[in-house]
């Protein structure tokens, strides 16, 4: 097979496990087969998540084509072990209870595999997913097998796992809502639900004694919806116990203060600080704590809104559609207009000159889109508008709003966005407090020439909400006590960049100090 072209691997598995569905078996011959399969499987999955992980919204169609294989080869796989876990529970699970417990946990595992990619493709779980992985669980209760050891060295290298495991992955990370994350992130919190997926316990009822214990995740195993902090009355309850998990959570998050490295405590090699504790934090707090809170109420609301979406686009909005000019020249740039003057004469320089043009070339996009307000609070928007009609947008991105006849535009950035049904595209935005400024930045580093002047967005100080002043830069720009220049109304001023208030996949919105 042509495991390193996901294009031709991804159809002839998806062919094979089809083939293999449409056959009849034993189970065991059947778990056999698939399980002689699955490491291509997840080789083939991972090198195609690559294609449309992160990517803004609508995905192009090679995105789009590539997420569909992958969630049918997950679906297609998942099926083949339904099948073999559904043959012995009707044949008599309790017959070969080992081997049951090993379906279940591989039919689970294939579940999370499937709800990682989804998320990654920016949509999330129907009821009929979480029927099916309620129904699987429900089973391997009444088996009793929930807890049974099983191995399963592609996922767990040499650990030890189980079907409660698996599904305990699953519900963790629907209770993160990984799709608000960068793909970066999302494969940290994906592999950390993995790892820690033995930790909770599936109880009947909730915990007697709550004192010391963590707020429970509870599950009805009678429908069709993902995990909740609040039980409702009906239904077939459970409760996942994850006072074990805040344990461990809890310590990572003190040693991280402490200066430990990630990789020390077994996070991950690629993971990094202060991300990996504050991506803690986050899980902490919705894994043990009862889950995020909002900080004001969202309201339902009604009207348009319009929307310019990406940093050089929002610049170039604010400035009044006129394209990014630097305050100065630097040497490079002179002896450039120099060489060209003496190559091709007045006219060309001239040309140049009154062109007003940066690389990017802005004022000819598209970039302005029509959409509508579902609801609102002080700080945020969600927006609806059809998937295709419009430019791509995606969690991180920097992008500035315009609220029914307001006669501006308010800077905020987007936190998440996700296709919903009937192919709509929801976003939630986040609005940053104070009218945006269009400027132009560039760093100073010590030992250094000045670097090249930038586009960038200054906000005001607002006390009476305890916020600060703060500037909107490309992202990689900050470093720690980093002097910047910024040019405001043709002023120049130093500053120096304090820390991160805001990090998206475009930009940094960095506090900051009067600094000579």
């Amino acid at each position: 097979m042509p495991l390193a072209n996901v294009s031709l691997a991804q159809p002839i598995l998806l062919r094979q496990l089809n083939l293999l569905h449409r056959h009849e078996l034993p189970p065991g011959e059947r778990f056999a087969i698939l399980e002689a399969l699955r490491q291509p499987v997840i080789e083939v999955q991972a090198a195609a998540a690559a294609i449309f992980a992160g990517r803004p919204l609508p995905l192009a169609n090679p995105e789009q084509a590539a997420l569909e294989r992958t969630l049918e080869v997950w679906s297609i796989l998942a099926q083949g072990y339904l099948r073999s876990f559904t043959a012995l529970c009707d044949a008599g699970g309790g017959r070969n209870l080992p081997l049951t417990a090993l379906l279940a946990q591989r039919a689970l595992a294939a579940f999370a595999d499937w709800q990682v990619d989804l998320c990654r493709g920016e949509q999330l779980p129907d009821a009929a997913y979480w029927r099916d992985l309620h129904q699987v669980i429900a089973v391997a209760e009444a088996l009793g097998i929930t807890e049974t050891a099983v191995s399963d060295p592609l996922r767990h290298g040499g650990t030890q796992t189980s079907a409660l495991a698996a599904y305990a992955e699953c519900n963790l990370l629907s209770a993160a809502s990984p799709y608000e994350l960068p793909a970066r992130h999302m494969a940290w919190i994906a592999r950390w639900a993995r790892r820690w997926g033995a930790k909770p316990e599936l109880l009947t009822a909730p915990p007697e004694d709550i004192r010391n214990r963590a707020v429970p995740l509870w599950v009805d195993l009678d429908a069709g919806r993902p995990p909740g902090h609040v039980p409702q009355p009906a239904g077939n309850g459970r409760w996942l116990e994850t006072t074990e998990l805040r344990k461990s959570l809890a310590a990572r998050i003190a040693l991280l203060e402490q200066g430990r490295a990630p990789a020390e405590l077994q996070l991950g090699d690629d993971v990094t600080q202060p991300a990996a504790g504050q991506l803690l934090q986050r899980l902490l707090q919705r894994w043990c704590a009862g889950g995020a809170r909002r900080r004001e109420e969202r309201r339902a609301a009604t009207g348009a809104c319009r929307v310019v979406a990406g940093f050089e686009a929002v610049h170039f909005q604010l400035s009044g559609r006129q394209a990014f000019r630097a305050p100065s020249r630097d040497d490079a740039t002179l002896r450039r207009e120099r060489e060209e003057f003496e190559t091709f004469g007045e006219r060309r320089h001239t040309m140049q000159a009154d062109s007003g043009r940066d690389d990017s070339q802005v004022e000819n996009w598209l970039v302005m889109d029509d959409w509508q307000v579902v609801n609102e609070s002080a700080t945020g928007l969600c927006l609806a508008r059809p998937l295709r009609e419009g430019v791509r947008i995606g969690a991180g991105m920097l992008v500035a709003v315009k609220i029914g006849s307001s006669e501006r535009f308010v800077l905020a950035c987007v936190r998440w966005a996700l296709r919903g049904a009937d192919d709509m595209l929801q976003a939630g935005i986040q609005l940053f407090p104070g009218e945006a400024r269009p400027v132009a930045i560039r760093a100073i580093d010590p030992g250094e020439d000045a670097g090249a002047w930038r586009k960038g967005l200054l906000l005001p100080e607002i006390p009476a909400l305890r916020v600060p002043t703060s500037l909107v830069v490309p992202a990689g720009t900050f470093k720690l006590e980093r002097r910047v220049q910024v040019m405001v109304d043709h002023q120049p001023r130093m500053v120096k960049l304090f820390r991160v208030l805001e990090r998206g996949s475009e930009f940094e919105r960095c506090s900051l100090y009067a600094g000579g």
